[in-house]
């Protein structure tokens, strides 16, 4: 074709200017760019949780068969929640109100006279059922079964205090001296945050990566309004769960928050929260350097990338020596021992359910599935050495053939292991 020369057309367009563009600049930052994208999409170790997600749990639903199974004469409990607009009291255990916060659910079926609560209650002053023009029933009403709390909410844009508002002393003292409350449950969390930039920063010393995090932590007047007013507050459900080789991390003077844990001030609380958002964060900054440290040159990051992290627990509260979660013994069978006296399912007066593990609900004990076996074990001693026994007796002789037969982790730990009444197999390990 013909040969054309852009000199003879001053109007044409160039193909390229690069006094006007840098190709390897501008190829530099979509590489940036894409890279950005890609450490901000990347999956999590840790799935995002809510507080939702604990009053949904299985621990929640445990203590709600357990506590509220009891039909007892004028028991009241309060539940609070964002997803409750006005002021409600249900004392009819065939109502067909369906609510999202499982104890309240357990409250009603049980015939509980339940108080459903929006977070504005200021509890001091006392409430009514705004349904009704009936004042008569209201804060003073004497004896609490359980008061619980839950600040989240499954409304799209619901109006929620925090649960320091909740309890602020103005608000809470009052009805704390006022009322005997046998179980509080409410909640506390913990959000840690810190922008990427600083994680790439300083990753070479771990101890320094997360060293500009900021942490929120909510539930610190919560704590103590209860703690002045003498409950005890244990560690009843959690988001995130650590063993206790990650709590010391190899070092014996750490802490350990297993179920239970006791906390016997605000700073044992705040040490919880402030460790565990911590010790989050700093396994999702391990993650992300390793996952993109050979490319954090070609990273551009924006001021408003951050990495955050959150914990949430729910804490146990309580004037007596009740557990938070219960002992073994809760759980063990007991079915020869005689059955309390119940109506449609009800009990009508207060049976201990270590007694009778029934009151708990058939969802909640459960027996072993069928592909479980049982296994026995025996710890081999000083008169079990093959020397000292007896070929021609039948026991020894027994004995000394199945001796004859260990595995390898039977030889190891100086034990027998039967599987299902037979001798434990190399496969079976």
């Amino acid at each position: 074709g013909d040969v054309v020369d852009f000199q003879e057309k001053p109007n044409a367009e160039p193909f390229l200017d690069v006094n006007s563009m840098n190709i390897e600049a501008m190829f530099l930052r979509k590489t940036r760019d894409m890279n950005r994208r890609k450490l901000l999409g990347a999956p999590r170790v840790f799935a995002p949780v809510d507080e939702q997600w604990l009053h949904n749990g299985r621990v929640v639903r445990e203590l709600s068969h357990r506590v509220l199974s009891r039909n007892i004469a004028q028991s009241n409990v309060v539940i609070m929640s964002p997803d409750f607009e006005t002021a409600h009291i249900v004392a009819d255990r065939h109502s067909t109100d369906l609510h999202n916060i499982y104890p309240a659910k357990i409250a009603i079926e049980q015939g509980h006279t339940t108080h459903l609560l929006p977070t504005s209650t200021n509890f001091s002053a006392g409430w009514s059922d705004d349904s009704k023009d009936d004042e008569s029933i209201s804060a003073s009403i004497g004896w609490v079964l359980l008061a619980y709390f839950a600040t989240f909410s499954t409304i799209p844009e619901p109006f929620s205090n925090s649960v320091d508002y909740i309890f602020a002393p103005s608000r809470m003292h009052v009805w704390l001296n006022q009322t005997t409350i046998t179980y509080i449950v409410f909640p506390v969390k913990a959000k840690a945050t810190i922008h990427l930039s600083s994680i790439f920063e300083n990753h070479e010393n771990a101890s320094d990566m997360i060293s500009k995090k900021q942490i929120d932590i909510t539930g610190l007047t919560a704590t103590e309004t209860l703690l002045n007013s003498k409950y005890k507050l244990q560690l009843l459900a959690s988001s995130h769960y650590f063993d206790r080789d990650d709590d010391r991390g190899g070092d014996e003077e750490g802490y350990y928050y297993g179920p239970n844990a006791l906390f016997k001030s605000v700073n044992e609380v705040h040490r919880f929260l402030y460790e565990r958002a911590s010790h989050i964060l700093q396994i999702e900054a391990d993650n992300i350097v390793d996952r993109f440290l050979p490319n954090d040159e070609d990273i551009r990051f924006e001021e408003d990338d951050i990495l955050e992290v959150n914990f949430h627990s729910l804490l146990f509260a309580t004037q007596g020596l009740d557990l938070a979660i219960p002992s073994r013994s809760s759980y063990v069978d007991v079915g020869k021992h005689k059955r309390c006296n119940s109506d449609n399912g009800v009990r009508l007066k207060r049976c201990d359910p270590k007694l009778d593990p029934r009151a708990l609900g058939d969802d909640i004990k459960m027996e072993c599935p069928r592909r479980h076996g049982t296994i026995s074990v025996r710890f081999l001693g000083p008169e079990d050495d093959p020397d000292k026994l007896d070929p021609e007796a039948k026991d020894d002789a027994k004995l000394l053939q199945r001796l004859d037969g260990l595995t390898d982790l039977e030889k190891d730990n100086g034990i027998i292991l039967d599987v299902d009444k037979r001798p434990l197999k190399e496969s079976d390990h």
